[in-house]
């Protein structure tokens, strides 16, 4: 009986797998080419920190070519570390000027969903947090009941139609971040509410393929919100928003809501005149997460919420929007490779050194959790700020 997932791998991505054989290494380096800098300009950091061609796009769809015609044996402890060892970045896909329609990310997702299936993947430490999620609804093995605690008996508006979606990063390890968005739409005068019975959006099981979970997961989250009949869904987590805004619907949910993240949200007040920010004399550069920039496509929103404070000053990083370095902590790496997450955090501070800041602004809350190691391992004198929290000093 063919499994579910070697099924899509042969119906879906067929053409992807076997049109990727040129070995034109395009999706190694940042884009233009012109631009290449000699300390910045690879894109992918498996391939950076491994350097074999098996940790680099190319090498993992000849890996999904082997797996479908059957060169490949059963796979061995070295390939699962290959395979979940991507941060699912999703830079290679961006950066495919091949063929613009070739979905290598996917292709490599549905790999781990086939591993998982097989009962070889993922790895140890995913199925930690799979069994977490599965029995406490969220990945971080926290109770349930104590996930709204950071709002201090805060009153919502139980009517409102706007609901804040908080994640399980903001609920239980960046909390400032929730405390921030939280506040700052208290200032703003905008009521919401958030779910009474919020469960991990299911963006970790995704991505290391426990698909069946994460879709029960899913079919939960929507059911509340529509118990709630709320019209609007703001997001401080970059990777909530996307799996809500991509993998929902790719799944077969179709939203009956908007979904924004809250740069989004912020930057179509700003635009209405409807915010005044105070002075602040800084100088910040900023990181677009992967989960925002490259996967849901916003990059410009919270640059123009940053452009919107006065005398506030943004310095670019070499690498940017759709060139933009992974943080490291995505696709299941930061649980299963820790030390490769932080090593590839601190090539980021390094690049953000060299705009000549001390502040590093991001508008994830697990970018901003893997920046703050990646600081500490380094000995760096560098601030890693949400766009909220930033925000918060000027309202």
């Amino acid at each position: 009986m063919v499994n579910k997932a070697m099924k899509k791998l042969k119906e879906k991505y067929r053409w992807d797998i076997y049109q990727c054989s040129l070995k034109c290494y395009n999706c190694q380096y940042v884009n233009p080419h012109s631009l290449f800098n000699q300390e910045h300009y690879e894109n992918c950091p498996a391939g950076k920190k491994f350097v074999f061609d098996s940790y680099f796009a190319g090498g993992r769809m000849e890996i999904a070519r082997g797996l479908l015609d059957k060169s490949l044996k059963i796979p061995s402890k070295k390939l699962l570390e290959i395979v979940y060892s991507c941060t699912a970045c999703g830079n290679c896909q961006d950066r495919c000027y091949y063929n613009r329609d070739m979905r290598p990310l996917e292709v490599f997702e549905v790999i781990r969903e086939y591993l998982v299936e097989q009962e070889i993947g993922p790895m140890p430490e995913h199925v930690a947090f799979i069994n977490s999620t599965k029995n406490k609804h969220n990945p971080y093995n926290e109770d349930h009941e104590k996930r709204a605690d950071w709002l201090d008996n805060k009153k919502l508006s139980k009517d409102s139609k706007i609901l804040y979606f908080i994640g399980c990063t903001s609920s239980y390890r960046t909390q400032n971040i929730a405390k921030a968005t939280a506040k700052i739409l208290e200032k703003l005068k905008i009521d919401f509410n958030i779910a009474g019975d919020e469960w991990c959006c299911g963006s970790p099981l995704f991505r290391v393929g426990a698909v069946d979970l994460g879709e029960e997961v899913m079919r939960h989250n929507i059911e509340e919100i529509k118990r709630l009949k709320i019209e609007k869904v703001i997001f401080s987590c970059a990777g909530c928003y996307r799996t809500f805004k991509e993998d929902y619907p790719a799944r077969g949910i179709e939203l009956t809501f908007k979904v924004q993240h809250v740069s989004e949200f912020l930057a179509e007040i700003i635009k209405e005149n409807k915010i005044e920010f105070k002075d602040l004399d800084l100088s910040i550069t900023y990181h677009d997460p992967c989960h925002l920039g490259r996967h849901a496509g916003v990059y410009q929103a919270p640059r123009d919420v940053l452009n919107s404070i006065p005398k506030l000053k943004l310095v670019e990083m070499f690498r940017n929007r759709y060139n933009a370095w992974c943080c490291g902590a995505g696709g299941g790496v930061k649980s299963a490779f820790k030390d490769f997450a932080v090593e590839t955090g601190i090539t980021r501070i390094e690049e953000a050194k060299k705009t000549g800041t001390k502040t590093l602004i991001s508008t994830c809350p697990f970018c901003h959790l893997n920046l703050k190691d990646s600081v500490k391992a380094a000995n760096e004198d560098i601030d890693i700020l949400d766009l909220t929290e930033l925000l918060l000093k000027v309202l």
